[in-house]
């Protein structure tokens, strides 16, 4: 397929691709290239969800949100997501349990990301980057459970990331 890019900043790239459509005919696609993603459900000990309040620029809000970040150079998606998990939160995971991945927003960009279950926690430190300002927040699944059905978690891959922990029954259940 070739290419040609048109801007190009850090690892991300705008292209028009020329590609053959499934009937044989040429096609030109623009799209960004996106170097893949870890995201990351930690669990504490007792149940509680380690999620994030992270302010996003690109939409000016605060966010509530898994952990994730982008894979550097060749790393694979775990070592990745066991990076950015104590980049973003200060906690180290000694389990880990692959849930698969996903694709974002695949109409126009490349990207993928690798769901990853993380418990068996230990607090180490955060190590932010100097434009990520986050919040750690600690909620149940049932609070988690409710902010995604009021809309108030709306971050795809946070929403795709617990529904997908939830259909495979990872996630803890409320005592009774």
């Amino acid at each position: 397929m070739k290419e040609t890019i048109y801007h190009q900043w850090k690892r991300l790239s705008l292209v028009e691709a020329q590609t053959v459509l499934p009937d044989g005919r040429p096609h030109r696609h623009h799209m960004i290239r996106h170097p893949d993603a870890a995201v990351i459900l930690p669990i504490l000990g007792d149940g509680r969800l380690v999620l994030l309040n992270q302010f996003r620029p690109a939409v000016n809000q605060w966010l509530l949100e898994a952990p994730a970040g982008t894979l550097e150079g060749d790393e694979c998606p775990l070592e990745g997501a066991k990076r950015e998990l104590e980049e973003e939160t200060g906690y180290q995971a000694t389990s880990w349990h692959s849930l698969g991945s996903a694709l974002p927003v695949p109409g126009f960009c490349d990207e993928v990301q690798h769901f990853y279950l993380a418990s068996d926690l230990t607090q180490t430190e955060m190590n932010l980057d100097d434009d990520e300002f986050v919040q750690l927040r600690l909620m149940t699944v049932a609070e988690a459970r409710a902010r995604i059905a009021s809309g108030e978690i709306n971050d795809n891959k946070t929403v795709a990331l617990i529904a997908r922990a939830d259909y495979q029954g990872l996630l803890p259940q409320p005592q009774s």
